[in-house]
């Protein structure tokens, strides 16, 4: 039989493992920095018209949606919308975004464009009609905190991050 010293001593030992076991635990669920909900803002000028832009980009650990909205500036008018997402690969500040789905507006019944994306993947016509504009595997890099996530992608696949657009500064949404 055990002394009650070492049995206290046992029982200690064994409730800082189980207490060890479970903060452990508890970080591996957290998720990373760059997991969430991120928006961008910006104008663009084309010839004396000013658009408004948004862009959404929704991350997991393993995909990505990116959402980018265009309207004319002071309204609420869609003017067209780009839906994107796919696989998400990250390795340290390194990503891959492999793109898998292509979406545009839903339209209402005078033919504008809704707030609402629908995505169409291989095998569908809208999808075989427009992936000749995309990269399928664009890389980049990233860096985040708790409420900015700075990426830099080559989407022209030019091999350089210098384009317009390439850099963008997102803000948690």
């Amino acid at each position: 039989m055990k002394s009650p010293k070492n049995y206290r001593i046992s029982l200690g030992i064994l409730w800082l493992s189980i207490l060890s076991f479970f903060l452990t635990s508890c970080n591996r669920l957290k998720d990373p920095l760059y997991v969430g909900t991120w928006q961008h803002e910006d104008k663009i000028d084309i010839g004396g018209l000013i658009l408004s832009t948004t862009r959404t980009l929704i991350l997991t650990e393993t995909t990505y949606e990116e959402i980018y909205i265009i309207k004319r500036e002071n309204s609420d008018f869609i003017l067209s919308i780009l839906g994107i997402k796919g696989d998400l690969l990250v390795n340290g500040p390194a990503v891959a975004f492999s793109l898998k789905e292509i979406g545009t507006c839903v339209k209402d019944a005078s033919q504008n464009c809704t707030d609402q994306v629908v995505f169409y993947g291989p095998g569908t016509q809208y999808y075989a009609d427009n992936i000749q504009y995309f990269t399928l595997t664009i890389n980049g890099n990233f860096e985040a905190d708790e409420n900015f996530l700075r990426l830099s992608r080559d989407l022209n696949a030019d091999g350089d991050t210098d384009d317009i657009g390439e850099y963008i500064e997102f803000e948690r949404g």
